[in-house]
């Protein structure tokens, strides 16, 4: 009898352990939000407290030369999602608008794009998106949902379609667009004199002149208007969606980190158990300003409050690492952590900090703007530990998620992300990478060159921000128009010289040989490129009436409700 129970036993772990091996991982990617290279513990930083992002680097993969694609949120986050530069989706803009500004326009991420998410929708994984997506939402007419995450591969979506910034939050905050003293009373004196010359030139019979005046009082408005909406009816994109539905307007940004870990944790709850993987996407709106934290984090570091959303963050990454561990599943889960772009160095105490790297948001091709850090920790696979020196980019995620979950990349496109599996296992040390592309916008300002012979990383850049004079400041908010083209390129080994302060002689054959490479491969990239429509042409940027939505009424009347599902603790 005991012998038959002993069998019994012995067959049913025997099966389990078969079972859990054949199982597909779960997933669960932490983007953060402008997070610079050297906001972390583990990447240098001795002031910041980061104990659960930097326990993922201690019991993963570091890796040190991760770059990505735009140096701005939305072309980043479209690379990531799709494995794809930017510039196949129309989110490479030939103008100054490099964002999708509005909720309520029709630019976004194409639904002929193929995201992680669909990869593992085919896969039979049960997908959420909690936080911030700015990829769009309607397309072609009102409650189309084109662009939404649920019609882009996820089955649950809680968060902002856009993202926050200005007084998002209602508060008096003025960050990025800073309105001058008694604005409003300036543009009204210009308004009246104009007026005044209208009514004098039209007396006059001054027919060059009216017509002028008419031309500046039009000119006048179209510039006050959008001004106006920004500084006054925050309400426009300051929502928070479940699904297709506004549960919050406007977005109360204090205790919003409660609000979405929760979201994260009753998915992970809800998938536990189940017949089929998870993939969880915890898209933080930290450290992306307006920075906001609940009162648990409010002046709990150094740093003052971009310090404290930092902290709130990683307090957050540690709610779901926790939760996995108590379910059991965190043997079997691909745990992935990254920023979208570097930090935004204008922004001072409210900016977070690139280390060594020369640049950051919205420069372009400087690294930092461009070098993120990234973590991966897959304990049934991956090594404890381990860090990677070698050029990887943020798209390697969807070749990675798509081998993870069994599934074929498509065939039918071009996939610039690369299998980097052996380079986190250790069984390589090289990358896949032979040439990388940095865009701002639509023009390609640097190629990183990775001989396969390693020991360096070379970056050839051919344009430059604007900066003032011994500062790495753009003179005119890091416009892609205003960068100045280098003639002759210049070229930097990125190993040896980090913050790109000393190009190598442009007179040697060493220069000519590597030029020549960089020459060949952009003409190879560039042939491989289709022509697609503009997702950032200026009729698809604009913010339209019928677009904007308003969750108890007719927009502008009536836009304001709170979520039923939260008490007040959330919101403190």
């Amino acid at each position: 009898m005991s012998n038959n129970i002993a069998q019994r036993v012995l067959i049913l772990c025997i099966l389990t352990q078969s079972l859990n091996a054949e199982r597909k991982p779960n997933i669960v990617v932490f983007i953060a939000d402008d997070l610079g290279y050297a906001d972390l513990g583990c990447y240098g930083n001795t002031t910041l407290r980061t104990p659960n992002i930097d326990s993922l680097a201690r019991d993963g993969v570091r890796l040190t030369h991760q770059v990505a694609t735009a140096s701005v949120c939305t072309p980043s986050r479209a690379a990531l999602l799709t494995g794809r530069h930017q510039m196949r989706s129309g989110l490479a803009p030939s103008t100054n608008i490099r964002i999708n500004f509005w909720v309520a326009s029709r630019g976004g991420l194409p639904p002929s794009e193929i995201t992680f998410a669909e990869l593992t929708e085919q896969a039979g994984y049960r997908n959420a998106l909690i936080g911030k997506w700015h990829l769009g939402n309607h397309r072609d007419r009102p409650g189309d949902h084109a662009h939404h995450p649920l019609s882009q591969g996820f089955h649950y979506f809680y968060g902002l379609l856009g993202t926050n910034f200005d007084d998002f939050a209602n508060d008096g905050s003025k960050v990025v667009l800073k309105q001058r003293p008694y604005f409003n009373i300036q543009i009204l004196a210009s308004w009246l004199s104009i007026v005044a010359c209208l009514i004098y030139a039209y007396r006059a019979k001054y027919i060059g002149v009216f017509l002028f005046a008419v031309l500046v009082f039009s000119l006048t408005a179209i510039c006050w208007y959008p001004y106006y909406i920004m500084n006054n009816l925050y309400f426009l994109n300051s929502m928070l969606h479940r699904n297709h539905d506004i549960v919050e307007q406007p977005a109360e940004l204090v205790g919003l980190s409660k609000r979405l870990v929760h979201e994260g944790l009753e998915f992970i709850t809800n998938s536990t158990g189940a017949d089929s993987p998870f993939l969880l996407v915890m898209s933080f709106v930290h450290v992306h300003t307006v920075l906001r934290v609940s009162r648990d984090w409010d002046g709990s570091s150094a740093h003052g409050i971009f310090g404290d959303a930092v902290q709130e963050m990683d307090w957050s990454v540690g709610q779901i690492l926790d939760a996995l561990d108590s379910s059991g599943q965190r043997d079997n889960t691909l745990v992935y952590f990254t920023s979208d772009h570097g930090a935004h160095k204008e922004l001072g105490v409210h900016g977070g900090c690139n280390g060594v790297f020369k640049g950051g948001k919205a420069h372009g091709a400087p690294e930092g703007g461009i070098r993120v850090p990234g973590i991966f920790r897959w304990p049934a696979v991956l090594p404890a530990g381990r860090t990677v020196d070698a050029p990887v980019s943020l798209m390697d995620l969807f070749p990675l998620v798509a081998k993870a979950a069994g599934i074929a990349l498509p065939d039918d496109r071009v996939i610039d992300g690369h299998d980097i599996l052996p380079l986190l296992k250790g069984e390589s040390d090289v990358t896949p990478h032979e040439f990388m592309f940095h865009y701002c916008g639509s023009i390609l300002a640097a190629v990183r060159y990775i001989p396969k012979t390693g020991g360096r990383v070379w970056k050839q850049v051919s344009h430059v921000p604007n900066y003032f004079p011994g500062t790495d400041v753009c003179r005119f908010g890091c416009r892609c128009d205003d960068l100045i083209l280098q003639d002759p390129p210049l070229i930097y080994d990125v190993i040896s010289d980090p913050s790109e302060s000393h190009p190598i002689d442009s007179l040697s054959k060493e220069y000519a040989d590597i030029s020549k490479k960089v020459e060949a491969a952009v003409k190879i990239h560039k042939a491989s490129l289709e022509p697609v429509e503009s997702m950032f042409s200026y009729t698809n940027v604009l913010w339209r009436y019928p677009y904007q939505e308003c969750c108890n009424g007719t927009f502008p009347f009536n836009c304001q409700c709170s979520d039923s599902k939260y008490p007040s603790e959330f919101y403190i």
